[in-house]
């Protein structure tokens, strides 16, 4: 059996080079072996549960006041006296989301069409598995990719990599992923937007977008248990579709400085923890807790034990800005950090005019239509590919320029179907 080789974090950082092996282009027979066994085992799941499509069970989206009314935002009167109704509850810090703050400041437009329209006409309570895999993989320039990082994060090991990514698509599917990044911004704690826990700062020594989430300004009380798992879901996924055009990858470092035990949340860090595990392997090169709070070490040992093996090796504990530079060059630093990088944060809210495409139904059709193409090909190509009846040179050339396509169309699509990021429209 392949398997995966443990990793010096460390060093790949100080030769300044991007760990390659296991990675498309970069396999060996038997890991190119493992890589079809497993497609073998995805291509008869999607045909096995063409007619059972998984239902939209744990939504974070649905979760907003005129959600629970039932109330669309095309509805302008409902809206109206909705808000009318409930003002006193939205103004409290705890309950008041983005769209919340837009309305009560005067600000009425609709920032994302008001009808959530999922990919490949599946309706609005239900996902097929293929769908909810393929919208998956859009933030990476090859389906391949996304399957590799879960191989790799399974050892090499082809049931586990499969049942991994069966589960992580189901997740997907149950909390409505697809949702949350279409609505962006407008059903996320305003306070959590202002004070910016968890920004795009920079990029680190191998050319990956650094992600700074600031400890001390997370504050449980100020938030409900509901907006805290939308959140850690929501910044999660927006920091792995951000790392696509910078080589699939990102660095998060956590910033311990001016930690408080009013800071500690364990409910919400095993949140993001499995969240990481589960959806996201391998997307973070590295995650580095800068420290500098005695609070830290009975912190520390109470969360390690949750971190799985391939997570636990890219963990590392920075006490100083001198150990932060291994991974991050001063100039990209926070000043507050100890670096020279004097990036302000100002939150700036979502409008209509950034979300235009998402209302442009023929566009949205043509976009839709040409990735649909491009997932047809690539699997064909797939196939192809498994079953070796060509030479396989010639195959691979074939399944590498279907994979373009479908890079090009997934780029393409991407506007019509998820809303700005706050990083996007700055």
């Amino acid at each position: 059996m392949t398997t995966s080789e443990p990793i010096d974090i460390h060093a790949h950082y100080k030769k300044g080079d991007k760990q390659t092996s296991g990675t498309v282009g970069h396999l060996d027979a038997g890991q190119d072996q493992v890589l079809k066994e497993v497609w073998i085992k995805l291509l008869a799941h999607f045909e096995n549960t063409k007619d059972t499509p998984i239902k939209v069970e744990k939504s974070l989206v649905k979760n907003s006041g005129l959600a629970k009314a039932g109330i669309s935002t095309s509805d302008t009167e409902a809206v109206e006296k909705w808000y009318t109704d409930n003002t006193d509850e939205v103004k409290e810090i705890k309950n008041q989301l983005v769209c919340d703050k837009l309305y009560l400041d005067g600000n009425r437009d609709i920032i994302v069409p008001s009808t959530f329209k999922p990919l490949f006409g599946d309706s609005a309570d239900t996902r097929t598995f293929s769908n909810a895999f393929w919208q998956a993989t859009m933030r990476f320039h090859s389906p391949d990719s996304y399957v590799l990082k879960f191989v790799r994060a399974s050892g090499w090991d082809t049931d586990k990599a499969f049942a991994r990514i069966r589960s992580s698509i189901e997740r997907r599917i149950t909390q409505e992923i697809d949702r949350l990044m279409w609505e962006g911004d407008t059903t996320q704690h305003n306070g959590v937007t202002q004070n910016g826990m968890c920004l795009h700062v920079g990029n680190d020594r191998l050319g990956s977008p650094v992600f700074i989430v600031t400890v001390r300004q997370n504050s449980p009380k100020l938030r409900s248990e509901a907006n805290a798992e939308k959140l850690a879901a929501y910044a999660l996924e927006k920091a792995a579709q951000l790392s696509r055009k910078y080589g699939e990858e990102a660095l998060i470092v956590y910033d311990f400085a001016g930690f408080k035990l009013e800071n500690v949340d364990l409910g919400f860090t095993k949140l993001i923890v499995t969240t990481l595990q589960e959806l996201y392997p391998l997307t973070f090169t590295a995650t580095l807790l800068f420290v500098n709070s005695w609070l830290f070490s009975g912190f520390w040992r109470a969360i390690r034990g949750w971190l799985d093996p391939a997570i636990a090796q890219r963990t590392v504990v920075v006490k100083d800005v001198q150990t932060l530079e291994n991974f991050v060059d001063r100039s990209q630093i926070p000043v507050e950090m100890g670096g020279q990088n004097k990036y302000e944060y100002s939150y700036v809210y979502p409008t209509k005019e950034g979300n235009a495409k998402m209302f442009d139904t023929e566009g949205r059709q043509a976009a839709e239509a040409e990735f649909a193409a491009a997932v047809s090909a690539f699997v064909e190509q797939t196939k192809s590919w498994i079953d070796g009846s060509g030479p396989a040179t010639h195959d691979a050339k074939l399944r590498s320029q279907a994979a373009a396509a479908f890079d090009t169309a997934s780029a393409n699509l991407d506007p019509f179907i998820r809303a700005q990021f706050y990083d996007e429209r700055v």
